[in-house]
């Protein structure tokens, strides 16, 4: 059941997307300029891609702690892609999954690139611990235990890690996360984000393009999104599995952790409730509920799904994400038919396989 509040504003979604961040992620290209190179273009070997190749796109919502699909991806010997969203960085690593790609998107709107950097550890952490940002919220409970130790072992892991793993990284974010993601060790492949109609007048999205001539890739307004995009549009994996995509809350959840409540209460004070909506699942048998942002990311997703090269597959085990292109399955059913151990003929190559 969606509340009238919250479907209005998930309308005005697209256009207060483009600006908060459109001019905001122009500036940030313009300051990373120094450090453009390779593009998603230059990703080797990308005419061989196997047709029947697939990809798992981690994103670090509720169901990635809920239901731990990264112990179950370790131990189906899974041999295609692992794509990380930067939010889901953090957990991976910690529990011994080495993604092939990272992506990053945020510009770090409002002053908040403290907390874009905090997901590749922020080596120059002097501010934002009064922001309780991660500390209230149910995206990663390791930050509710000790923010200084969780930091440091951050920065520990992408240290160690980094030079292992391919940046997807977008000419949007704060140059504090590009130096970060380059003093980590990390191989950078930048793209453009695609801001609105490259057609329009005024288009920041050409602008941007006729600046750096770097290549435009949709993100679907969030990271997570962007993550499935580059999967199917860019690596052409025909089969892609999405975890920790839950788009929403579980039940029982308070509405002070949820990711945009300040925000909302900001707006709406009293009204705040108002805002959210709650969605049932029937595969789950449970009623969720989603705030406008993740509502809107969600109908914006299932759109693109239209036309997305792949068969896509939702083994979050959570959330609101489902329709009849968005096939909801557990993760194991998946990981049975594209794991190496389970089918191996069905699994492609790696893109840029690890030393």
């Amino acid at each position: 059941m969606i509340s009238n509040l919250a479907d209005k504003l998930a309308c005005y979604m697209s256009e207060a997307t483009a600006i908060k961040t459109g001019r905001l992620g122009l500036d940030n290209a313009a300051k990373n300029r120094k450090y453009f190179s390779k593009t998603v273009d230059d990703l080797s070997v990308i005419e061989h891609l196997e047709p029947k190749g697939a990809a798992i796109v981690v994103v670090g919502g509720p169901s990635l702690h809920r239901k731990n699909p990264v112990a179950k991806i370790l131990a189906s010997g899974f041999s295609g892609d692992i794509i990380v969203a930067d939010g889901s960085l953090g957990h991976c690593l910690r529990k011994g999954l080495i993604p092939h790609f990272v992506i990053t998107l945020d510009p770090g709107a409002f002053g908040r690139s403290h907390r874009m950097v905090r997901l590749f550890g922020d080596t120059k952490m002097d501010k934002g611990l009064e922001d309780d940002y991660f500390l209230r919220q149910d995206l990663d409970p390791g930050h509710h235990q000790d923010q200084i130790r969780y930091n440091r072992e951050t920065i520990e892991l992408v240290n160690r890690y980094g030079p292992k793993i391919k940046l997807i990284i977008s000419t949007s974010v704060d140059i504090s996360v590009t130096e970060r993601c380059v003093e980590s060790g990390m191989e950078l492949y930048w793209w453009n984000p695609i801001y609105e109609d490259y057609d329009k007048s005024e288009s920041l999205s050409r602008e941007l393009f006729e600046n750096n001539h770097i290549p435009c890739m949709l993100t679907g307004g969030n990271v997570g999104t962007a993550a499935w995009i580059f999967a199917h549009a860019i690596l052409k994996r025909k089969h892609v599995a999405l975890v920790g995509m839950d788009l929403s809350y579980a039940p029982g959840t308070p509405l002070l952790n949820t990711q945009y409540y300040r925000d909302l209460v900001a707006l709406f004070g009293d009204r705040t409730p108002e805002a959210f909506t709650q969605v049932y699942n029937p595969y789950l048998n449970e009623t969720w509920y989603t705030d406008p942002a993740y509502l809107w990311y969600r109908n914006i997703f299932l759109d693109l799904a239209k036309d997305a090269g792949c068969i896509t597959y939702n083994c979050t085990e959570g959330g609101i994400l489902f329709d009849e292109l968005v096939h909801f399955v557990p993760l194991t059913e998946f990981l049975s038919k594209f794991s190496q151990r389970n089918n191996q003929e069905l699994v492609g190559s790696r893109v840029g396989e690890r030393e």
